[in-house]
């Protein structure tokens, strides 16, 4: 059995944009007969604007929210529950109020189901905002700064990544993106094998998809293998399925 997971924004699609027709024409045709899972850190919403309803209609099960929602056939299976530890909306406050970068565009802390994303520029910027806060938080690392911090003070409680090109993803331990695949086993029939290929464009120590590659990486097996495609756009994304697929 072969399983094709994808993260969305910034793999798939530019950040917090379409999928452009160009990705489009070649991955409706690359999808079929295959069978494929969508995993984002972004709630169902957001995902139909970005991804064609053909495309969303097409894979056999959608992750949205790190894991924490899943939907397959257009109905929710399953879906947790965020638990806030005490003091940790005073610290996102305290951060939107104190960081170096000034300019806010509002919606700094969103609430979705399992988790809460997290960004001090705001969720509401226009894509020039977001290009140009994270221009300035590659140099500055504000989000990686942020991130350590709250792992440390929080440890046990909540687990913070860096997703996208503005936020951070903070969900409580367990109830990151490896859910995934935990929940995937269950659907694995024993002695077959079983080929898995995840695509993301945040696989590195820290970001949100790590902790699915990592757990995909310490589960192979002769039984279950896996290969992890780190990417960088989306455009990387459509060069390996061309060409390594």
């Amino acid at each position: 059995m072969n399983i094709y997971l994808f993260d969305v924004d910034g793999t798939l699609t530019p950040p917090r944009q379409e999928m452009t027709l160009e990705f489009w024409s070649y991955f409706e045709k690359w999808i079929k007969e295959k069978r494929i899972y969508l995993v984002s850190g972004s709630d169902l919403s957001k995902l139909k604007q970005q991804l064609p309803q053909k495309c969303l209609n097409s894979v056999n099960g959608i992750f949205t929210c790190m894991g924490n929602v899943y939907y397959e056939n257009n109905n929710k299976i399953y879906e947790n529950k965020f638990k806030y530890p005490r003091g940790l909306k005073a610290d996102l406050n305290r951060f939107i109020q104190q960081s170096e970068y000034k300019e806010r565009c509002g919606n700094h802390v969103e609430e979705r189901i399992g988790m809460v994303n997290f960004s001090i520029v705001g969720r509401h910027a226009n894509h020039a905002q977001r290009r140009k806060y994270n221009r300035w938080d590659i140099k500055n690392e504000e989000r990686k700064k942020v991130a350590s911090y709250l792992n440390e003070k929080y440890e046990g409680k909540i687990e913070v990544s860096v997703g996208g090109e503005i936020s951070m993803d903070i969900c409580n331990p367990g109830r990151d993106k490896a859910q995934v695949l935990e929940y995937l086993k269950e659907s694995f029939v024993e002695g077959e094998q079983t080929h898995i290929t995840f695509f993301g464009d945040r696989v590195q120590k820290g970001g949100n998809d790590y902790s699915l590659a990592k757990s995909l990486i310490q589960n192979n097996n002769k039984q279950f293998k896996c290969r992890v495609c780190a990417v960088n756009t989306y455009k990387d994304t459509l060069w390996y399925l061309q060409n390594r697929t």
